[in-house]
């Protein structure tokens, strides 16, 4: 099982994770029903070149699954960038190592994206527009004809507010065959530098998030320590919500 996955398991059955009841239970219940499809699964394959220090570059390729949300009829897909752009996390980075410590230089290039549909099948995509100060990337797709997307509407959203309801929408990996997610949860903490992010107490990477009125309120991402900040075990990360303001802004510049 990947370790994605192992995460979203115990995250559902941790005491934070709580089954809704009531009101809640009831729109969570209504919004997968109308928005279960809007979560999607996408395959890519990249190529990782990483140099540690003075020795040789080493490079391989692999292929990865990461959750994406669609928004907007046209198929236009939001993703965390980091899922996709796996190295970046560590270009400029120093690691600690027998022979001293050695500065990173890591960079990810896309060979491949394909979106997976609930009916398993695949349609060939792109990278449209990366906005790395948000961790986001949006994926259009390369086919539309005879497709059908069903997509979140953002334009009906909310702000994030501490403590309030949220339902997430998430979809499992391949080894649960994709299955639909539904999670509710509350906003246990705001971060409010260098800019406000919500963190809530479920998994979100790659996800939207509703308040229980089913307003569209966010979506997960990444959040990762400032380079210079490593510890032992390096770069340190987290899955926060992004303001539904901020994602809409951004996908604006997705051409």
């Amino acid at each position: 099982m990947q370790l994605r996955s192992l995460i979203l398991l115990a995250a559902i059955t941790a005491p934070f994770a709580s089954a809704s009841t009531g009101p809640l239970k009831d729109k969570a219940l209504a919004l997968s029903a109308s928005n279960k499809d809007s979560v999607l699964q996408l395959s890519a394959t990249v190529e990782i070149e990483m140099t540690a220090g003075d020795l040789p570059p080493k490079k391989e390729e692999r292929k990865l699954e990461t959750t994406g949300c669609v928004i907007n009829k046209d198929g236009l897909i939001v993703i965390s960038l980091s899922t996709l752009d796996v190295a970046a996390a560590a270009d400029g980075r120093t690691v600690n190592t027998p022979k001293g410590p050695l500065k990173i230089s890591a960079k990810s290039t896309t060979k491949e994206v394909k979106i997976i549909m609930p009916d398993g099948s695949e349609i060939p995509a792109k990278v449209a527009f990366k906005d790395a100060d948000l961790d986001l990337a949006f994926i259009r797709p390369e086919k539309t004809e005879g497709v059908t997307f069903t997509p979140v509407t953002i334009a009906n959203s909310a702000p994030l507010v501490m403590q309030d309801d949220v339902i997430v929408l998430g979809r499992l990996g391949k080894e649960l065959n994709r299955e639909p997610v539904i999670m509710t949860t509350e906003i246990i903490s705001m971060i409010t530098k260098p800019r406000s992010f919500a963190r809530i107490g479920a998994p979100c990477l790659g996800m939207p998030a509703f308040n229980s009125e089913g307003k569209f309120v966010g979506f997960g991402i990444n959040r990762f320590s400032a380079k210079g900040e490593e510890s032992d075990q390096g770069a340190s990360q987290s899955n926060v919500i992004l303001p539904a303001a901020d994602l809409i802004e951004s996908a604006a510049q997705a051409k």
